[in-house]
């Protein structure tokens, strides 16, 4: 073997002094190189994307939800329910009130989701973690009304975004008004709107812009006055200390109460957005890989041409008695290397750029006014990477195999030259 890596290196060297045939060969490398730097970076951001939106939406939304329609009435029959089918890992049981509503300052008014909160039953922390100015509070304040008169209204957190387009800032007064449903008689049902004033007590920024521009929460005797909802509740939230373990637990939980209620995990919510995004992953690996596919085509051009230019070499190796299979090693061995070469220079420049892909995103923003990752477009505020040590692995397994496989040919080729063919007109 170590007579067929010299001469796989010898044919190399020398074909780098002969123009045509070394272009051929650095682009060979080249193609590999980029293609798998393109992979690496690529599915490094599809993980960074499905980790921080995991992340973010499991810290948001309930682990699990239990929701009826018109809402739950008993309430705390409802907890103690579920406290006593002894689940394993539940952090919290919390009611809470969830709906549509227009929150309106002095300057705008905008529509977004408003979420009524327990707050000494809720666990907040990621909205504590990323809180950017005031406190994560919902008891009443004393506010001056449109009379200039003072009342007690309730306090409200908006997200950092929301609260740009409504040009309020901390001790601001917003108004929200829903539409809620009241019996009036026995046969008609009508819609009023109501309205309620609230006191903005805190800005969080999470940095993923849905929930930055349409989010807002307060207490959660405030929202089921807002919406005439009494002492019912839109629903229960449950939350696990594994969110892995969302799945068993609902079960669970359905199991028990039946048809009465409806309960949904974190996964059944956000399965067809985190369907697309694995389906989004899978096309782009594919895609990115005729990259490293035309790149092997490179390399049987470069073998190919080697394979005519070493003819005479070819011969006297095969005359002097190396054997067809030691010819077949050698041009395999050649591809493997112009491979390797090209894997190498991918993966180091693949994991660099992988890491690194902020400061570059705020090069080219500075320099030259290029806004790579524009936030309103897409959730984060930043381009997430997550490096997976499996996704690289693949990447460079499939580039040194697609080497293999290109030198293939031309080496079958030069190990069946005739050695009096080879040599007739020398």
């Amino acid at each position: 073997m170590k007579f067929e890596i010299f001469m796989a290196l010898k044919y190399l060297v020398k074909g780098r002094r002969e123009g045509f045939a070394s272009l051929i060969a650095f682009i060979s490398v080249l193609g590999i190189a980029v293609g798998v730097m393109a992979l690496i970076v690529v599915l490094s951001v599809m993980n960074g994307f499905d980790r921080e939106l995991k992340s973010k939406i499991v810290g948001i939304q309930p682990h699990i939800r239990i929701e009826g329609v018109g809402g739950v009435s008993q309430v705390e029959d409802a907890i103690n329910t579920v406290q006593s089918l002894g689940i394993d890992g539940i952090v919290s049981i919390a009611p809470y009130v969830e709906g549509q509503a227009i929150i309106r300052s002095d300057r705008n008014a905008v529509g977004i989701v408003v979420k009524g909160i327990d707050q000494n039953r809720e666990a907040l922390e990621l909205f504590k973690k990323h809180m950017e100015e005031g406190t994560l509070e919902f008891s009443d304040v004393q506010a001056m009304n449109s009379k200039g008169k003072p009342e007690s209204v309730g306090r409200i957190v908006l997200g950092g975004e929301l609260a740009k387009r409504l040009g309020v800032g901390i001790g601001d007064t917003v108004i929200l008004i829903s539409p809620a449903m009241e019996e009036e008689s026995l046969k008609k049902v009508v819609s009023k709107a109501r309205n309620l004033a609230f006191s903005v007590s805190g800005i969080y920024r999470i940095g993923m812009n849905d929930f930055d521009s349409g989010l807002a929460l307060f207490g959660l005797s405030k929202a089921q006055e807002l919406y005439g909802l009494g002492d019912r509740a839109t629903g229960i939230g449950i939350r696990l200390s594994d969110p892995g373990t969302a799945e068993r637990a609902k079960r669970r939980v359905q199991e028990h109460f039946g048809n009465a209620y409806v309960v949904q995990s974190w996964v059944d919510m956000n399965r067809t957005f985190f369907g697309a995004l694995q389906v989004e992953k899978t096309v782009m690996t594919i895609l990115l890989s005729l990259i490293i596919l035309v790149a092997a085509f490179n390399i049987i051009s470069t073998l190919v041409m080697l394979v005519k230019d070493k003819t005479k070499d070819i011969g006297i190796l095969r005359a002097i008695g190396a054997t067809r299979s030691a010819i077949l090693r050698i041009f395999l061995v050649q591809g493997f290397v112009v491979g390797l070469i090209g894997v190498m220079l991918g993966a180091v420049l693949g994991l660099l750029l992988a890491s690194n892909l902020n400061p570059v995103s705020d090069f080219l923003k500075h320099h030259f006014g290029v806004s790579v990752f524009p936030s309103d477009i897409y959730y984060f505020d930043r381009i997430p990477s997550q490096i997976q040590s499996s996704d690289v692995s693949m990447v460079v397994f499939y580039a040194l195999l697609m080497s293999v496989l290109a030198g293939w040919y031309p080496a079958l080729y030069a190990s069946r030259l005739s050695p009096v063919r080879a040599l007739r007109y020398e």
